[in-house]
């Protein structure tokens, strides 16, 4: 599975580096520094390939957020850790990539959809317990679990906004503008 997963990597660097659609197999297999035969045991085409890295890279994502989100200080530190999580530019380069491709291919599409949900749903569930805390529910007007979702939403958008953002304008301090979406939500 090593070997899998080096392959994968290569080609997220390619994917990163020319896109989706200028990389060839060739390119991913020198950046592999491996066989053709051995990049085609592993996956039988570059649409396989590419799902496999849209998914591997999304996956990432979900992981950072079901480790373990620091619930307790609610969403400005939420998204500080999954900005910290997702900001390196060959991944937010892919992301960016992966999303744009999805009206194109369903399978994409299914893979982006259940991550993003999935992503979501953990946004949300970490916010629950913060969203009822009594010094905040006056402040949360109406139902605590519709917050959390809202917030969910929030934050995600954000994230996405985020990654758009680092990755069309390469000049951008991603930290000073991480701290600054942040310290948005800090008012809450």
């Amino acid at each position: 599975m090593q070997r899998r997963e080096a392959i994968a990597v290569a080609a997220m660097r390619c994917f990163a580096r020319d896109g989706f659609a200028s990389t060839s197999m060739a390119d991913i297999i020198a950046e592999a520094g491996s066989s053709a035969g051995s990049v085609y045991s592993h996956f039988a085409s570059k649409a396989e390939l590419v799902r496999f890295t849209a998914s591997s890279a999304m996956s990432e994502l979900v992981a950072a957020a079901s480790g373990g989100l620091p619930s307790e200080r609610g969403p400005a530190v939420i998204l500080a850790h999954l900005l910290e999580a997702s900001d390196r530019s060959t991944r937010a380069r892919s992301l960016l990539q992966i999303w744009a491709e999805v009206p194109r291919d369903p399978e994409l599409e299914e893979i982006a959809t259940h991550n993003l949900a999935d992503l979501r749903a953990h946004i949300s569930d970490a916010l629950s317990d913060w969203c009822r805390d009594s010094t905040r529910s006056a402040a949360i007007s109406g139902d605590q679990d519709a917050a959390a979702q809202a917030l969910a939403d929030v934050i995600l958008t954000s994230l996405q906004g985020y990654l758009v953002r680092v990755t069309i304008d390469r000049s951008i301090d991603s930290r000073a503008l991480a701290s600054r979406l942040t310290g948005v939500l800090e008012v809450l």
